[in-house]
């Protein structure tokens, strides 16, 4: 039995403990059969079916299992959220359900039986390009820090990508298989129809061939693999360069990734539609500096006394250390310093930004002071009034 209250992964999937990442696939495969409520219309079939997704999802990730493994479903909660848990199975999900038959994608079987979809950034956007538009963009959300601005970072981000099948080799058919130009469009992938003839001259339409999907070739017998596609979906762990400077909510695009890349190691065909990926980099607020472009603020805190009789203050720096900084006698609250380049980069152009330095007065609360300093305030304030 489980060691939580959750029924237990292995069992869930009927395998061992040890068991490979080939054995964990095929047990999912039979019962994703079994259970996918479009074939079983039984009561509990979409709850089974929910159970072996996840079960499947957490097994085949080595991370998770071994955090599974380890401590149970109490390593994993509070460490992933419900989509994160199915992020790196995603695809592999979507094409063992293709490949048995069931049409209805992987975003869409989410939305229907989990309750949320699986269309978010870190995922393919399928079905608007199913009702004929573009592809929507791959979206991956990256968060820094301040400091990542001030230097820049490299770091390690899951992107959907397409690679060619390695089981036939991106031609779509099975080794054994014969491919034939197609006998309709002559292997040009496309059909002509007159639509209307007149006096005026003839019309002609232009559409893609119904035989070859458009592909101006026919497969005997389709790869088994990609489903004749001739291209497999992966998730590859890639390093990103974040570059120093860049503003909250910048998207910089990934190349040679998604639907269709151009990269030379991936295959690509007459039917590919490019997908777009992009990096949205997202800035976390720092706890003690604001940004404003390149420049940074600090607020420092002040006593009365200094501001009156000026003095030196310390003020921490962004890159580290400090800067001694040379209040004036007489300074007024909310007065602003100025640090020259000690601000962030700036990422279209040259050199650095400043780092300002806003005053305000530091106010101590009444519990905090001892008598003495209660009596020398009183003083002072008579002195003032008088």
């Amino acid at each position: 039995m489980s060691r939580d209250s959750k029924p237990d992964y292995y069992e869930v999937l009927g395998i061992a403990r040890n068991a490979t990442k080939e054995e964990i696939k095929q047990a999912y495969r039979r019962l994703a059969l079994k259970y996918h409520p479009d074939r079983n219309k039984s009561p509990d079939a979409e709850e089974k079916f929910k159970l072996i997704s996840e079960a499947y999802a957490v097994l085949s990730d080595d991370e998770k299992r071994k955090l599974y493994d380890m401590y149970g479903h109490a390593g994993l909660e509070g460490r992933y959220t419900s989509e994160e848990i199915f992020k790196g199975a995603r695809f592999d999900i979507d094409e063992i359900l293709r490949d048995l038959g069931f049409d209805l994608d992987f975003d869409r079987i989410f939305e229907r039986f989990f309750g949320f979809s699986m269309g978010s950034p870190f995922f393919w956007q399928e079905s608007r390009s199913r009702r004929g538009g573009g592809r929507e963009p791959v979206v991956i959300d990256v968060d820094i820090g301040l400091e990542d601005v001030l230097h820049g970072k490299r770091v390690e981000v899951e992107v959907p990508t397409v690679v060619q099948c390695s089981t036939c080799k991106g031609t779509g058919a099975m080794p054994d298989s014969r491919v034939r130009t197609c006998s309709v469009c002559k292997g040009t992938g496309q059909v002509k129809r007159v639509i209307e003839q007149s006096r005026f001259g003839t019309f002609v339409s232009i559409e893609p061939c119904r035989e070859c999907n458009g592909k101006g070739r026919v497969v005997e017998r389709p790869c088994v693999t990609c489903n004749g596609t001739g291209r497999v979906r992966r998730v590859e762990r890639v390093e990103v360069r974040i570059p120093a400077g860049l503003e909250d909510g910048t998207m910089l695009r990934l190349d040679g990734y998604g639907y269709g890349s151009s990269n030379s190691s991936r295959y690509r065909d007459r039917d590919a539609v490019d997908g777009e990926v992009y990096i949205r980099v997202r800035v976390k607020p720092h706890p003690i500096f604001k940004r404003s472009n390149s420049d940074i603020v600090y607020e420092a805190k002040v006593s009365f006394t200094r501001l009156v009789l000026g003095g030196d203050v310390k003020v921490p720096l962004l890159d580290g250390g400090y800067y001694t900084l040379k209040i004036p006698a007489g300074t007024q609250p909310d007065t602003v310093f100025t640090i020259k380049g000690k601000g962030l980069p700036r990422y279209d152009g040259y050199g650095r930004g400043d780092q300002l330095v806003r005053i305000n007065v530091k106010i101590p609360s009444p519990s905090s002071l001892n008598e003495r300093q209660r009596h020398l305030l009183e003083e002072l304030d008579r002195e003032f009034r008088e």
